[in-house]
């Protein structure tokens, strides 16, 4: 054999052979956690199970002790025939059954007779019926808490069943009985991929989520065993059947791979038990090992892929040598092309960004502007009534400065004084009118700040005033908060409520008198301002266009006011909107956020 192909074989050889063992390896680890990591689980539901069962068991445990101290029980037994005290105490344990939530309740005199039942209405009613043959009698007899599981006789139920007995003047003159229903329990766990199973001291299964393993013994029980269970009468006529039961393996004290034979079938299982000393019952958990053995071959086969890959990524790696030379100078030459392309990319960008920078500094100054020529135009349209308001004070001081001269030419000083007096009154109120002149021209700084809106409504209504005063129009602010606190620019803020007031005053005109209303509402962490009047309304069709810029209703208007006013309330994260009001009139409502609460 040439040394080459020898070579080859050997390779092949020992390349299998690790494959091989890595495979066996990878199932055996796999199976090992699996069955350690579901003994824990196990182990865990199976606690669960046992706390289940336990504080189901004890909701009834004394029930019994509290029911024989009714004195209703005591008379029963001790005047057995009287019908009218059997109807009370029938319907007693009935209530106490039901509030119990126990499946029956029945109380026997001495001999074992049932006097009266829970069930008394049902199909097979305990009346009548002797249980003297119970184990749960007898000891209740002794005095003791009986406590015993059975298959019913007569209502052919498994249930767990507690007693105490009845004692009047020393003696015990009957038994108290509370039977649970031991089906809820299984029920409860039956939806689970584990089974579970509650053996007796005999090791016949009473309780189980498998219901073909039901009076099913673990171990096998002699025939001399088999007769004594039927004569205890404790599982009826059920038919005793040995389920085939062997031990696998054993995994640490409490847990076990065993293996369950029926007549389809092999199936493996890993238990955990568990004993309830005080009851003589053993608790298992038998979890199917099926999907444990498929996971543990998925995982040998998963590795045995990887192993594989290994082998092929090391095959490659020559490949990979022999080419990374050429792979490195084309990696590096790519990677200067693409550097000077970010650079130029880069500096394109920073040239538009630096040109978005301009762009948005020269829209938010032309905005300014804009807003500030607004103002002017609405100082414009208001200086009629201005000059009418300094006009009449120039007149009247002219006229007290006349008389004030005349009587001091009379040597009439106190009339003189009072002229004076007149004419500082005229002109205070002449300086509060350039004053409000002054302060509505000025620019705002642009800046947010949380005010409260009642003073800016105020101050712009006093702005307003002019344009109202000789007219037969009233405004209302009843509605206004006192304490409306909100987050803007106060002077922005202002311009607008002064755009919709006298967009409200021009919109009344001729429908005079009329009212405008400003009120203001919190409504979901939302602060309103609406300016409500009582003109004609707004045409619907256009009830849409009326914020568009250079769009008027008016000859002598630039269409500005409320577009302006629409873009001041948004840059303060706010709307503008307008709607028709159903009594006739127009509504704009200003809604701005609620500021949030200092934490």
């Amino acid at each position: 054999m040439p040394e080459i192909l020898k070579n080859r074989y050997l390779v092949g050889i020992g390349i299998l052979c690790i494959l091989t063992l890595t495979f066996w390896i990878s199932q055996r680890i796999s199976w090992h956690n699996g069955i350690h990591k579901l003994s824990y689980n196990n182990q865990q539901q199976l606690e669960q199970f046992v706390g289940h069962l336990e504080s189901q068991l004890s909701r009834y445990q004394f029930i019994p002790q509290l029911v024989a101290k009714n004195f209703l029980l005591v008379e029963m037994l001790n005047d057995p025939t009287n019908d009218s005290l059997i109807d009370v105490v029938n319907l007693f344990l009935q209530e106490i059954n039901e509030i119990t939530d126990a499946s029956d309740t029945y109380l026997m005199d001495k001999s074992g007779l049932t006097l009266a039942a829970s069930n008394w209405r049902g199909e097979n009613p305990f009346v009548g019926q002797n249980f003297s043959f119970r184990p749960y009698f007898s000891e209740a007899m002794q005095g003791k808490v009986g406590r015993y599981f059975a298959l019913g006789t007569t209502s052919k139920k498994r249930g767990y069943y507690y007693s105490y007995p009845i004692i009047y003047n020393a003696d015990k003159i009957g038994v108290i009985a509370v039977k649970m229903d031991l089906s809820k329990i299984e029920k409860y766990w039956s939806e689970r991929q584990s089974q579970f199973i509650v053996s007796d001291p005999d090791g016949i299964i009473f309780i189980t989520t498998n219901p073909e393993w039901l009076y099913s013994s673990i171990v096998p029980l002699s025939a001399k065993s088999v007769e004594r269970i039927k004569a205890s009468r404790r599982y009826g006529d059920s038919n005793i059947k040995a389920l085939k039961l062997a031990n696998r393996e054993t995994i640490s004290d409490s847990s076990r791979i065993i293996q369950i034979n029926t007549k389809d079938s092999t199936n493996e299982f890993l238990t955990n038990y568990h004993d309830m000393l005080e009851a003589g019952w053993s608790m298992r958990i038998l979890t199917p090992l099926e999907d444990l053995r498929q996971q543990s071959l998925v995982s040998a086969f998963t590795m045995l892929l990887l192993a594989l890959s290994m082998m092929l990524i090391g095959l490659l790696v020559w490949q990979w040598n022999r080419r990374h030379q050429e792979r490195e100078r084309f990696h590096q030459e790519a990677q200067k092309q693409l550097e000077k392309k970010v650079s130029l990319r880069t500096a394109d960008l920073q040239n538009e960004i630096d040109e978005h920078k301009q762009t948005e500094k020269t829209l938010r100054e032309t905005q300014g502007e804009l807003i500030q020529t607004a103002k002017l135009a609405v100082l414009g349209q208001m200086s009629a009534s201005i000059s009418h308001e300094l006009n009449n004070p120039l007149a009247a001081i002219r006229s007290y400065a006349d008389n004030a001269r005349k009587f001091l030419s009379i040597d009439k000083d106190g009339k003189a004084d009072e002229n004076l007096q007149r004419i500082a009154e005229l002109t205070d109120r002449m300086s509060r009118i350039s004053s409000q002149l002054k302060f509505f021209s000025r620019k705002s700084s642009g800046l947010l700040e949380s005010v409260n809106i009642a003073p800016i409504i105020q101050t712009a209504i006093e702005i307003s005033r002019p344009q109202f005063k000789n007219t037969d129009i009233t405004i209302d602010t009843d509605r206004v908060g006192g304490n409306i606190i909100a987050h803007v620019d106060f002077i922005q803020l202002e311009q607008v409520l002064i755009n919709l007031i006298n967009n409200a005053i021009h919109a009344i005109g001729s429908h005079a008198p009329g009212t405008i209303t400003i009120s203001t509402e919190r409504y979901k962490k939302r602060i309103m301002v609406h300016v409500d009047d009582t003109g004609p309304g707004i045409d619907e069709q256009k009830l849409e266009m009326i914020f568009e810029p250079f769009y008027t209703t008016r000859e002598s208007g630039l269409g500005l006011g409320l577009s302006i006013s629409a873009r001041i309330i948004d840059s303060m994260n706010g709307k503008l909107s307008a709607e028709n009001l159903s009594m006739g009139g127009a509504r704009f409502t200003i809604t701005l956020p609620e500021p949030e609460k200092d934490k």
